[in-house]
């Protein structure tokens, strides 16, 4: 009874190292993408702050506003054309017809049997 309670404490083990090893990935990501958010953040800020020094604060916000809007309308688009790239699988190639042999004749029955017979002999006496 104790090796059915070994097993599952195995298995139980093994799904808790599989579970780890789907959610620290997961929680990397999580954590690029909110480094990668805050860093957009602070890029905005800087462009604001330098656009309206050099163009006034309405401009500064209506390039931002644009600048945005046109990475939002980019990132559709490719979103809606990846799909569409993927190639369709090849079809499978069609296989040339290998012409119906003759089927052996007993010589060649008799002396491949032989050889196979042989090989396994000699494979047993040495291993």
């Amino acid at each position: 009874m104790s090796s059915v309670g070994d097993l599952a404490q195995g298995l139980g083990r093994v799904a808790r190292n599989q579970a780890r090893q789907a959610v620290i990935p997961l929680i990397l990501g999580l954590a690029c993408l909110l480094a990668g958010a805050a860093g957009l953040g602070f890029l905005t800020v800087w462009a604001y702050l330098v656009l309206s020094v050099a163009l006034g604060p309405e401009t500064a916000c209506l390039l931002i506003g644009l600048g945005f809007l046109s990475l939002a309308g980019a990132l559709l688009l490719f979103a809606r054309r990846q799909p569409s790239k993927r190639d369709a699988p090849d079809p499978p190639a069609a296989q040339a017809e290998v012409p119906a042999s003759d089927p052996p004749d007993a010589a060649s029955l008799v002396a491949f049997t032989a050889a196979f017979v042989l090989a396994r002999a000699i494979a047993d006496k040495n291993g």
